[in-house]
């Protein structure tokens, strides 16, 4: 008879399920008068239901299913099969545990095939239920899987079951699965399932008359066909086979991620009924990413304003945090008045952005927890009693505001609610200078992240003007930050070489958009480092190039470019730069291919070689470039140092006073390459060690390859990564806004400095506010190790908040003198 459980693997169980499956497709047809007698020997599923699990040969079966992998082909034995064998089937098996990259699913979700040939069952005439679950959630690697975004089509008898038209609408529209995640808010009674994998893996059902005797499922190219269950209409067996189907696939996944709440610090303090009437707990809290559902007030804060202070023009975050006092469901809002100051001074309500702190669920040892990540400009409409939320509330200091004292309320509206807070703003006479400091974010190209899967599919596909949109708003969004180092990628081969000639590619279009999008902010016209220019993305069209992929096979000594290879390297380069020159375009300073320790030894050498080169193209290039390059050992970059105009080490390099003092004693330039992505290192740090630049992986540092607005199940960096809303507008994180502050911190010392070189030349003699600016500057010269990982840098958000008040203040004191 048929099993009752197949866990099976594929290939042991053929021979019984190729036995036992004509049985199965009769035991469809019960409910049919005209159903031929089944075997004798064995009696057909109790409930009717035709259940097919399709996969790989060696993939694990589920239980109750049977198995169709490339080799079940239609017999009049079997009953069911793909009427035609070809070469395109292509199997996949979704689940992996992997570091950073996990996914398990139930055993008829994990695994199907896609593009097959059509698919036969033999039934009995009359009308059926016929579901199919087609999809991939993710796959390893960069890319979407095809079922994301490619149009295709499963019908069964001529009856759509699927249908995806694969257009950039459809992929990005608001209520699409693209966007699934970003309004959902978490609550504790998520169907994790059902909200994070089920609208990238849809099950989708029709009524199916079947005349002749038999069922024809089809799919077109890219189709993904994971299972299909069949059972007569109207039949209750079968609607509740159905239904465990479905809660197998939620239970297979949601019971490998419980729950685990998060414990307070402390108890509610006693709340007087003034507060009790309000319906929540509303309270300033000093660090938005340490916000949890546990979170509670000390007694301090039950009557403490948000207070900020800034400079004008410049951006200061501050954070709410609310525990409600009852369960609370419809429209929830935090708004806020103006603010108003002295001799009529106002700072408008539209001066202050409040934006819902969005909790994700990340994977953590027995189950998830959540933790706050993006900052949505979306409010909430359902609250628990006792689980904490927060609100980011940044105000932007008009450049014209008036120095002063301003006071305003912050209100929370809701069904049950009415709590309120005061917010008090200073705004500090002084205006921050730009910083010298590069800093920014290495951000991949948007046509390789979030646009990936159209690039792929040709010009005509790809949404061209969507991309310029998302790269200027992108752009705008880097200098709100106070960023001034632009370190976007750019898509490869923008010209080629054709006869010693340079010949421009489409391509060349994208980068001049980039270059214009960059030209059009001021933190970014003068200069910008889009990296990995010096490889592959540039000279992959000259014939003698030497890959980077060439060298494993390679000798070391035997490691070198040519002078074919370097003379159409120049060819291209002079190109390049004239070109941008005529257009007004910023410098492009050459960074080189990045981390090439990676390859060791041959690594090394190759960098070497590859800046050796470099240097020998510049002299032909009118007034020259400058060359930077990314290293993870000082070990290998020894091997470079000599030839490498910036050297750009990260944490483990190590960065001490010796290897910074060696790298300028090679005559290299210092910048800071993935330091974390913290305020400390965008900030006090590459001040003390006087780094030209600092550029971190964010933005979008683990790709679009899944559900964007997600941890689980891969356990995605809950860190400095950016998403986007449906308009496409920028979705910041709290850590990329942190990085900002650190920039802001840089900005501010910076002030100083710009003052007290000022007075150096003002011809008068030191008095107090010189001397007490001169002191500060050597106490945090002082505070601060050039030693990145000494314990003692671990400064955390009070100490600097506390120098920069210092700062601040001495800035003001030695502003007021001159």
């Amino acid at each position: 008879m048929i099993p009752s459980t197949i866990t099976s693997n594929r290939s042991l169980c053929q021979p019984i399920l190729r036995l036992t499956a004509f049985i199965a497709a009769m035991s469809l047809i019960l409910s049919h008068a005209h159903a031929q007698d089944a075997t004798s020997s064995a009696a057909p599923p109790k409930d009717g239901v035709g259940r097919f699990d399709f996969g790989a040969t060696d993939s694990t079966v589920a239980k109750g299913f049977l198995a169709v992998t490339p080799d079940s082909l239609y017999t009049a034995e079997s009953g069911f099969g793909f009427t035609e064998k070809h070469r395109r089937y292509q199997t996949f098996d979704q689940n992996r545990r992997v570091l950073r990259d996990t996914l398990v699913l139930d055993d008829a979700t994990r695994d199907g095939i896609c593009d097959t040939p059509p698919f036969r069952i033999d039934l009995a005439d009359g009308k059926y239920t016929v579901a199919v679950v087609s999809g991939e959630y993710s796959r390893p690697g960069p890319n979407r899987p095809d079922s994301h975004h490619q149009p295709y089509l499963i019908k069964a008898n001529g009856a759509t079951l699927l249908e995806q038209k694969g257009t950039v609408e459809e992929y990005f529209r608001p209520d699409g699965a693209y966007f699934s995640s970003y309004h959902r808010d978490w609550h504790p009674d998520v169907n994790l399932y059902r909200s994070i994998i089920a609208p990238w893996i849809p099950v989708r059902s029709a009524v199916v008359e079947v005349q002749g005797g038999s069922l024809l499922i089809v799919g077109s190219t890219y189709a993904a066909i994971n299972a299909l269950i069949v059972f007569p209409l109207d039949s209750a067996s079968g609607e509740k086979a159905f239904g465990e189907f479905r809660k197998t696939q939620e239970s297979a996944f949601n019971s490998q991620y419980p729950y685990l709440p998060s414990e307070p610090e402390w108890q509610m303090p006693r709340l007087p009924d003034s507060v009790l009437s309000t319906g929540a707990v509303m309270y300033p809290m000093e660090d938005a990413s340490a916000l949890h559902p546990g979170t509670r007030p000390a007694p301090r804060d039950l009557t403490r304003p948000l207070r900020l202070w800034a400079a004008r023009g410049e951006w200061e975050r501050g954070s709410v945090a609310v525990t409600p006092l009852k369960d609370c469901a419809g429209k929830i809002a935090l708004t806020v008045t103006d603010l108003k100051g002295e001799q009529g001074a106002v700072l408008a309500a539209t001066a202050v952005d409040i934006r819902y702190i969005k909790y994700n669920e990340y994977p953590v040892t027995g189950g998830y927890e959540v933790r706050p990540h993006f900052l949505v400009p979306w409010m909430p409409d359902r609250w628990e009693k006792d689980i904490t939320r927060g609100f980011w509330v940044d105000v932007r200091i008009p450049d014209d505001a008036q120095p002063g004292f301003y006071a305003g309320q912050l209100t929370l509206v809701g069904p049950g609610l009415n709590a309120s807070l005061p917010l008090q703003v200073r705004v500090l006479p002084l205006e921050l200078p730009m910083a010298r400091l590069r800093a920014g974010v290495y951000a991949s190209n948007i046509s390789h992240t979030t646009l990936r899967h159209y690039l792929f599919r040709g010009k005509s596909v790809f949404p061209r003007d969507l991309w310029l949109k998302m790269l200027k708003t992108r752009t705008q969004f880097y200098a709100d930050l106070g960023f001034t180092g632009f370190f976007d990628s750019l898509a490869w081969g923008p010209a080629k070489l054709e006869d010693g000639k340079v010949v421009p590619t489409e391509v060349w279009d994208d980068w001049q958009e980039m270059f214009e999008a960059a030209a059009s902010v001021p933190n970014f016209q003068d200069r910008v480092f889009c990296y990995y220019i010096g490889g592959p993305q540039f000279f992959r069209s000259c014939p003698h190039w030497l890959d980077r992929g060439a060298i494993k096979k390679m000798e070391l000594d035997d490691i070198k470019f040519s002078d074919e290879a370097i003379k159409e390297m120049t060819v291209l380069t002079q190109w390049l730069y004239a070109e941008m020159k005529k257009a007004g375009y910023p410098e492009l300073v050459f960074y080189v291919q990045d981390e090439l320790g990676n390859d060791g030894a041959k690594g090394a050498r190759y960098g070497r070689e590859l800046l050796k080169a470099m240097n020998e193209v510049r002299k032909q290039v009118p007034g020259g470039f400058r060359t930077c390059i990314s290293t993870l050992s000082v070990n290998i970059a020894r091997e470079y140092l000599d030839e490498a105009d910036i050297v750009i080490p990260n944490r483990g390099y190590p960065v001490t006073p010796e290897t910074i003092t060696e790298i300028r004693a090679k005559g290299g330039t210092l910048g800071l390459y993935n330091m974390g992505a913290d305020r400390f290192s965008y900030g006090f740090y590459p001040w003390r060690v006087n780094s030209l630049l600092r550029a971190q992986w964010s933005f979008d540092y683990d790709g679009d390859s899944a559900n964007p607005y997600v941890a689980l199940p891969s356990g995605a960096r809950i860190s400095c990564d950016c998403r986007w809303t449906p308009d496409w507008q920028v979705v910041p994180s709290i850590g990329m806004l942190e990085q900002r502050e650190g920039v802001d911190d840089f900005r501010y010392i910076q002030s100083l400095e710009d003052l007290l070189n000022r007075a150096r030349i003002s011809a008068k003699a030191p008095w107090p506010a010189y001397e007490n600016a001169e002191k500060l500057v050597s106490e945090l010269r002082e505070a601060i190790s050039e030693t990145y990982m000494k314990p003692s840098n671990h400064w955390d958000r009070s100490t600097m908040d506390y120098y920069r008040w210092q700062v601040a203040k001495a800035a003001m004191e030695l502003q007021k003198t001159l």
